[in-house]
């Protein structure tokens, strides 16, 4: 089987369990859907995956253009949520507690592990990517504004905070811009090894997207 009919299978997967997971978060009926990056990132994942396997074939280069950036913005983002997850808040929160909390659902488990590893894995390994250097700045611009404007929703009292580092009146204004930096210091890093990643593994002999 070539690479472009196991990338579209990994979509499609990707797209329904995304999907189910949108939608069971949903029915939960918890408040503040859209203000979580994980939320957002799968939202993302889920409109790529679509827009990949509606377009593979498409012979209009912007619209292909627009599906590679879109598969590269929502395979950085959910890479993000995945290192957060368990890099940081799982190691350094109550393990138990959290596992139970960020796993132990349906939504949780597909939108933390599951979608990441398998939209990411397709991306890398086999779709073809973006090319040009600009493309960086898709993931990182994108988190820059996420990140801008939760920041300012919760200062000015509009919205909670989604995550701890962005509880900006519980926090010291330097390790507010701590957090950010690092934050942005880590979205970079990712937007780098996955665009490397994809150009070295990745479907390079542009068949389909």
């Amino acid at each position: 089987m070539n690479k472009p009919k196991i990338a579209l299978i990994l979509n499609i997967i990707a797209f329904v369990l995304g999907s189910v997971g949108i939608i069971v978060r949903v029915a939960r009926n918890i408040p503040d859907f859209w203000l979580y990056y994980t939320q957002l990132s799968n939202v993302a994942a889920v409109i790529s995956s679509a827009m990949y396997i509606a377009f593979r074939n498409t012979r209009n280069e912007k619209l292909r253009a627009l599906v590679r950036g879109m598969r590269y913005l929502s395979a950085c983002a959910l890479t993000m949520t995945f290192i957060v997850v368990v890099c940081i808040f799982i190691p350094f929160g109550d393990t138990p507690a959290m596992i139970s909390r960020l796993l132990g659902h349906v939504n949780g488990f597909l939108h933390h592990l599951v979608c990441p590893v398998i939209s990411v894995t397709s991306y890398i390994v086999f779709e073809e990517g973006v090319k040009a250097r600009r493309a960086f700045f898709i993931p990182f611009g994108a988190t820059a504004v996420y990140a801008g404007t939760v920041y300012t929703l919760n200062y000015f009292c509009l919205a909670p905070a989604p995550y701890p580092f962005f509880a900006v009146h519980e926090h010291e204004v330097p390790e507010l811009v701590a957090w950010f930096f690092g934050l942005m210091v880590l979205v970079a890093g990712i937007a780098f090894v996955i665009k490397w990643a994809n150009n070295k593994f990745g479907d390079n002999g542009r068949n389909g997207v």
